[in-house]
């Protein structure tokens, strides 16, 4: 039986294969590649400089050293928000955001006192910016939001939403981790002071690499969450200041550094419009033919107004026993559940019951596609659902 993975939205399936030639030649040769603290490596210190570069070129930031790695997205998330926010800070973001987010707003709301206002977005994952207006208090520190729903799929209108909260000196910061290496990001253009980003996921490289980028005026107002060996000043007692080194502690994942720069230059290579409009396509495709099936879409059900997601519930069918039958019966691997997003599925309706998420990539194909609709048709017709 066939393998068809269908959960891009967790993390990429299949990497560009110039990314993993690169990535095994290197592991190959160069042995030592392990740090660039390491007086002979003068070659991985350039890699991870050229890197930097090319990450703030990809996403519009002004320098190289704004650009700082961490483990994931969720690591960068922590790092900002616990090193930024204090006792007495409000902060504003959505009601379809990920754990990431909410879990740590919750924590900081119990350790230091914070306050969240959490905007409504409608049943389809979709944000009134003017909702943000409404929201600003005196003491409105930060908004950071989802780019795009993991459950629902709906792109968020940053650019409205962020213009308006810098109109009031708010800061502002994006979760990227739907939609970098799936749309254009401009941190300038769309009001950004603080972009998340992952490298697993649509950017396409290894896990356990992803970050965040910030301008130095906002990184003075951030206490780091770690310090420790920096590689340089190491006579002084506390944690350098300048970036990228105050927020980069310890020996840092070169390899995944390395995968980064190669599945973005694999992206560029490609072109983010090609790669938009085949998943697209695929999310079009798979939205029509579920649409003579007893299943209810969440989302806007339109792809320019979502990225490659689809999330179904079907009444009377428990969605982790159908994720279960796609896959032991059709090899189709999908995910079932809440999707690390409870706050998403109660803007949805579907707090209780979840939803089968089905998600693409670049590498999947239109055949796969049409397996998995016709894998769901054969399940419902073997139920009488049909």
């Amino acid at each position: 039986m066939k393998q068809v993975y269908l959960n891009w939205a967790a993390t990429s399936y299949q990497k560009p294969p110039e990314m993993i030639a690169k990535v095994t030649e290197e592991l190959q040769n160069n042995q030592a590649f392990t740090s660039d603290r390491n007086l002979p490596m003068f070659e991985t210190a350039s890699l991870v400089f050229k890197t930097r570069l090319k990450i703030a070129e990809f996403f519009h930031a002004d320098k190289p050293e704004q650009v700082i790695f961490t483990a994931n997205i969720t690591t960068a998330i922590n790092v900002v928000l616990q090193g930024l926010l204090k006792d007495g800070d409000h902060v504003i973001t959505t009601s379809v955001e990920h754990n990431a987010v909410t879990r740590t707003l919750s924590f900081l709301k119990k350790e230091r006192g914070i306050s969240v206002t959490y905007l409504p977005c409608s049943k389809e994952g979709e944000l009134d910016p003017t909702e943000v207006e409404r929201a600003i208090q005196s003491n409105t520190r930060l908004m950071i939001m989802t780019h795009a729903s993991n459950v629902l799929g709906t792109i968020l209108d940053v650019k409205a939403s962020f213009h308006i909260a810098k109109k009031y000196g708010v800061l502002t910061m994006l979760d990227s981790a739907q939609t970098a290496g799936f749309l254009k990001i401009d941190m300038k253009r769309e009001g950004i002071d603080i972009l998340g980003f992952t490298g697993h996921k649509s950017l396409m490289a290894l896990s356990g690499i992803g970050g965040f980028i910030l301008a130095q005026q906002v990184a003075d107002q951030l206490t780091p969450l770690i310090t420790g060996g920096t590689g340089n000043q190491s006579n002084l007692p506390q944690q350098p200041n300048e970036l990228p080194n105050k927020f980069e502690a310890g020996t840092e994942n070169t390899i995944g550094i390395f995968s980064l720069f190669h599945s973005i230059s694999a992206i560029e290579k490609i072109g983010l419009i090609n790669i938009q409009q085949h998943e697209n396509s695929l999310f079009d495709q798979f939205v029509h033919g579920l649409k003579p099936m007893p299943v209810q879409i969440l989302g806007t059900k339109l792809s320019q107004k979502s990225v490659p997601v689809v999330s179904i519930t079907v009444q009377n069918l428990e969605m982790n026993e159908l994720a279960m039958q796609l896959f032991r019966q059709f090899g189709i691997i999908t995910r079932a559940g809440l999707h690390c997003a409870p706050f998403a599925h109660r803007t949805a309706g579907t707090e209780k019951t979840g939803a089968l998420r089905f998600s693409f990539g670049y590498y999947t194909t239109k055949e796969e596609v049409n397996y998995a609709l016709a894998a769901l048709e054969h399940i419902f017709k073997q139920r009488g659902m049909a």
